[in-house]
């Protein structure tokens, strides 16, 4: 029992430090952020930060997939639930959850999605690999609507490429202040329309 409780509280002591590299990073941007930031923030000494992690940008790569599995989570939903139930209402419900965490991880996502890029090689593969793995999630979920019979037949690859520089484009205008983008819940309701009405099978 005892060498599980350390297990425990080695993996919660190691989810602190990332939570709290999440807010330094968010706050102050990779670069002007530090070790001492994020050990300060979680409330432990900064030698406890180097049980865990080798350096900064380890723990940096940690918050930034993290982000991005919340972002694949949401995208599976659409496909991972039941049959029965009614497709254009999970897929909406799945865009509305995605808008809820850009907006309530607004610096995040700029990091993700902006002071990332160009950073180094290592990150580079891995917002690669992401935008790769994204895009066969959103086309398992246009083979389900296929399969349904609410679309036509399309290419799901190519449709979930369209669908990810359209949705993603939106975001990242939606982030900056001043946009003169409506509320959430419209750009929803327009998205949802410009991504399904020209999948929809003729009836």
């Amino acid at each position: 029992m005892g060498k599980v409780r350390r297990s425990v509280a080695k993996d919660e002591r190691r989810a602190q430090l990332v939570q709290a590299a999440q807010a330094v990073f968010a706050q102050r941007g990779y670069h002007a952020a530090t070790v001492d930031d994020i050990t300060r923030a979680a409330g432990v000494a900064k030698g406890t930060f180097y049980l865990y992690f080798e350096e900064k940008r380890e723990i940096y790569y940690e918050v930034i997939r993290g982000f991005l599995a919340l972002i694949k989570d949401i995208g599976r939903s659409i496909g991972q639930a039941p049959r029965g139930s009614d497709y254009f209402s999970r897929a909406e419900h799945a865009a509305n959850q995605l808008m809820r965490v850009f907006i309530e991880n607004r610096e995040m996502a700029r990091l993700a999605y902006r002071e990332s890029m160009g950073l180094d090689a290592e990150l580079e593969k891995l917002i690669g690999g992401f935008y790769r793995e994204i895009a066969e999630v959103e086309a398992a979920n246009i083979r389900v609507g296929i399969e349904l019979g609410l679309f036509r037949a399309v290419d799901p690859l190519v449709v979930a490429y369209a669908h990810i520089g359209m949705v993603e484009r939106v975001l990242l205008a939606m982030l900056e202040e001043g946009s003169g983008l409506p509320p959430p819940e419209a750009i929803v309701k327009e998205l949802m329309l410009l991504a399904f009405e020209g999948l929809r099978k003729p009836a």
